[in-house]
């Protein structure tokens, strides 16, 4: 009887890690951790959703999350955010979801500020989704969207040809220099129609339209610097992580790329100048 017992509780664990394993899950997660943060604090939110790895940006440099997170005061105010974008690979241990964020002194005052986040999420050992790396956008329009887009990756790979391979970097490497001597022809070779561009003072643009304005809006003389980067279990998703100079401002980027019809693809790119 007690081996049937712990049968039955196994497979319900594993029941369960498997539903929070999914995109629903991952959902859930940056649901939760927003939740969190609106009814304790930012700063416990962080450290509680963090993973021990993960990345942050202090005074424009990369740096542990909970590091530094730990040496921060815990300060008044109100910081909330909700998924309007979520994409999951398919080993089901990585994902994204991007959104829109407010900033208010208090729950009784109006919003003060507001943008759109970007965070990149891993599925751990111990069945809990941690995030890596975050990065966001400020001063955008209000986005009064409320449901959630879910990404089908799983679609556009399905099909495709051989397993991913890991030459992330080669590809990243590739964007930047094609990006300095012509940014349109590097942004045609790696955006695809399920991509996201991110930038200050604009709404998400997810339209070959609205992505066609964004990009003539960059500056052409963007130098950008890798400090990081990392891959989902199945090599089919990942993001890089740095530093970029415009116009001698040093400023942050996050790209996340998807393996999509035997390339690599951008998902989203943050860039913030």
């Amino acid at each position: 009887m007690k081996k049937l017992f712990s049968i039955s509780v196994l497979f319900i664990c594993l029941i369960k890690i498997s539903a929070q394993k999914g995109i629903d899950g991952l959902i859930q997660a940056e649901r939760n951790f927003a939740a969190y943060s609106a009814a304790n604090s930012t700063k416990e939110a962080f450290l509680k959703f963090l993973d021990i790895a993960g990345i942050v940006f202090d005074n424009g440099k990369p740096v542990n999350g909970i590091e530094t997170w730990n040496k921060r005061e815990k300060r008044p105010g109100v910081l909330n955010w909700y998924p309007q974008y979520a994409e999951i690979s398919i080993s089901g241990d990585f994902g994204y979801t991007t959104g829109p964020w407010t900033f208010q002194n208090s729950l009784n005052d109006t919003v003060v500020a507001r943008g759109q986040y970007t965070t990149v999420w891993n599925f751990n050992n111990a069945g809990e989704w941690k995030f890596l790396v975050d990065l966001g956008v400020s001063n955008t329009p209000i986005n009064s969207s409320t449901d959630v887009k879910k990404i089908n990756s799983e679609n556009q790979l399905s099909g495709n040809g051989p397993v991913p391979h890991p030459g992330l970097l080669d590809a990243e490497n590739d964007f930047g220099k094609t990006a300095a001597e012509n940014k349109a022809k590097a942004y045609e070779k790696y955006l695809s129609e399920k991509s996201i561009l991110n930038r200050n003072g604009h709404l998400p643009a997810i339209t070959s339209s609205d992505q066609k304005k964004l990009i003539e809006l960059t500056p052409s003389s963007v130098q950008y610097q890798v400090d990081g980067w990392e891959m989902s279990g199945l090599l089919d998703m990942g993001y890089v992580y740095g530093t970029t100079v415009i116009n001698g401002k040093t400023e942050n980027y996050l790209r996340i790329w998807r393996w999509e019809r035997r390339q690599w693809k951008i998902a989203v790119e943050v860039l913030r100048y």
